[in-house]
């Protein structure tokens, strides 16, 4: 069980080091209400992250 939430915890900040990468990078912009907003590179981007953790740390 002690696995599964250290996993949770390294998935997790895996993807909060992803979005602020790609915002930093100007490839994923907030709306102007300051609301989340559907991206595309920014969802393939997540998903390859989570694909190497995975196959990495299963």
């Amino acid at each position: 069980m002690h696995f599964d939430l250290a996993h949770a915890v390294v998935a997790g900040l895996l993807i909060l080091a992803v979005i602020y990468g790609m915002e930093r990078s100007g490839l994923y912009v907030r709306h102007k209400d300051g609301g989340p907003s559907w991206s595309w590179p920014l969802f393939g981007a997540v998903f390859v992250v989570i694909l190497i953790l995975n196959l990495v740390w299963p």
